[in-house]
């Protein structure tokens, strides 16, 4: 079983789709409490009670909501930032990573992503709802997707990026349960990051096949429909974070992927709008990628992560800048 499972992953390696994860017996590194690590700026909050990557956080309330990921594929937690504490909640109805998760109007809606190491991507919704404790399951997707970002914008929920589908920009109203199909970017991009920023749609970087990582950024504004190019990061970043803290944006870790030796990134950028240009934050105490950032008050919060570029090697930090 551990010799199918790697062929699948290598087989998905060479076709551009998703950097190779670990067979079994080799997914985790030192356990979560392994937050001793600190770099200028960043602190250490308290560590994840199931130490994971390849995962995204929804927002609501206040509250962090965690899904899934390697490490914990129906593993649910809640981070309160105010008090540095975690909540272990009833686990997602079925296992998925590298799915795109938001929240809006009070829930957390779940999207997509890989159930195992087969890399098939579903069209699946999952929609968690705070106030009652459960979840249930929504309608599908209009196609099948994962690697891609969702975020909340207005009265509806963007889905942009990914792999498994299209490269079509989604636009989800969940008032209606109803799906849009709209123009994507002019990259395609996947293993991408994206944040709403001023009313729009900001895409942040990611990487497509022989492309590579990306630097590059696209805005979609949602009155008009229509897409420009954005300001570009000073380094190319894959698989990283992204949130919108104190009026600007914040963007840390990642992976570069292609040429040996595959790298995971410790730099942290903050985009201006004063300044219009990126400059760079203190970095992270190492390279970590495959997790979410969220913003509490003027503080930049990573979640978990993984320290191996095209691999699992999850410790659980939590680790807070105020830029």
């Amino acid at each position: 079983m551990q010799m199918v499972a790697a062929l699948l992953l290598l087989t998905a390696c060479a076709a551009g789709q998703i950097p190779a994860a670990p067979a079994a017996g080799e997914v985790d590194g030192p356990g979560p409490g392994d937050v001793a690590e600190q770099a200028a700026g960043w602190q250490s909050g308290a560590a994840m009670p199931t130490a994971r990557s390849e995962m995204r956080a929804a927002v609501v309330d206040g509250i962090f909501y965690v899904p899934g990921g390697f490490g914990g594929l129906t593993s649910f937690e809640a981070y309160d930032p105010a008090n540095d504490s975690w909540t272990e909640l009833a686990p997602m109805p079925q296992p998925a990573h590298h799915m795109m998760v938001a929240g809006h109007s009070g829930k957390v809606f779940v999207f997509g992503g890989g159930p195992d190491l087969s890399w098939q991507a579903t069209a699946s919704i999952l929609v968690y709802d705070p106030a009652a404790e459960a979840w249930t399951a929504g309608g599908a997707m209009p196609e099948r997707r994962m690697s891609g970002e969702a975020v909340s914008l207005g009265d509806f929920i963007y889905l942009v990026g990914g792999t498994g589908g299209t490269t079509a920009l989604l636009r989800f109203d969940p008032a209606e349960d109803a799906w849009s199909v709209l123009p994507g970017p002019a990259q395609p991009r996947e293993h991408v990051a994206a944040v709403a920023f001023n009313g729009e749609l900001w895409v942040i970087g990611g990487r497509w096949g022989g492309t590579g990582a990306l630097a590059t950024v696209e805005i979609f504004d949602p009155a008009s429909g229509a897409w420009r190019d954005g300001p570009e990061m000073n380094e190319a970043r894959s698989g990283f974070g992204a949130a919108v803290v104190g009026g600007r944006i914040v963007v840390a870790g990642g992976e570069i992927l292609g040429a040996r030796p595959w790298t995971a990134l410790a730099s942290a950028e903050v985009y201006s709008p004063e300044t219009g240009a990126w400059a760079f934050l203190p970095a992270l105490p190492a390279g970590i990628h495959g997790m979410p950032v969220a913003a509490y008050e003027g503080t930049a919060i990573v979640l978990g992560g993984s320290d191996r570029a095209g691999g699992i090697d999850n410790r659980g930090r939590v680790l807070r800048l105020s830029p």
